[in-house]
């Protein structure tokens, strides 16, 4: 394994949810920009390049986007709203999300290559959040990304498991052992060496 595909599989490895965070420890402006940078070389169809980003990183803001979260289990300094302006996608439907998800996995990868930790959020109101950022009807919401410096550790490693791969067709009768909601405490990461 060559030294750059070595980096490139140790920072997938070591992204992780992270939910403890360094509280007096801001994520600095120039890292905030490569965050950015990395977000908007993602791929997208045609290159429309659909996705918009609001950098949340007042202390208030960041806690009323917290407060709009389903679930609020973290300390995240700051945040980037993931939207999206399909003004000049010639196509319907909710194909954005693939262009904005990309962005969104290069901006988390290029956190844990800057040693800060990320935490995406899809299950928050829409509404508070559109009201508190100004967001016109017109331009989709997809997810909010909290960041800062890690408070914790995360096991590393990879979630590779046979059972979810076919080779050349889908066995419709093989039987797979699905994840369920009761396994989140176990996070189903096996050790694995670069």
């Amino acid at each position: 394994m060559t030294d750059k595909e070595k980096h490139v599989f140790e920072t997938i490895y070591e992204r992780r949810s992270i939910r403890k965070y360094l509280e007096d420890k801001q994520v600095e402006k120039d890292k905030i920009k490569k965050l950015l940078e990395a977000g908007m070389a993602a791929p997208s169809a045609c290159n429309l390049q659909p996705w918009e980003f609001i950098v949340v990183y007042e202390k208030d803001d960041v806690a009323l986007l917290k407060a709009a979260q389903f679930s609020n289990n973290h300390n995240a300094t700051m945040a980037i709203v993931v939207c999206a302006n399909t003004k000049n996608v010639p196509w319907e439907g909710p194909n954005w999300m693939i262009d904005c998800s990309a962005a969104v996995e290069n901006m988390m990868l290029a956190a844990a290559a800057m040693e800060l930790g990320s935490l995406w959020v899809g299950a928050f109101h829409q509404d508070v959040v559109r009201n508190q950022l100004n967001i016109p009807e017109n331009i989709h919401v997809m997810n909010i990304i909290f960041f800062g410096y890690p408070n914790e550790k995360r096991p590393v490693g990879t979630r590779y498991n046979e059972e979810a791969i076919y080779w050349s067709k889908y066995d419709p009768d093989r039987q797979r052992e699905m994840r369920t909601m009761e396994m989140l405490s176990d996070p189903g990461i096996k050790a694995v060496e670069v």
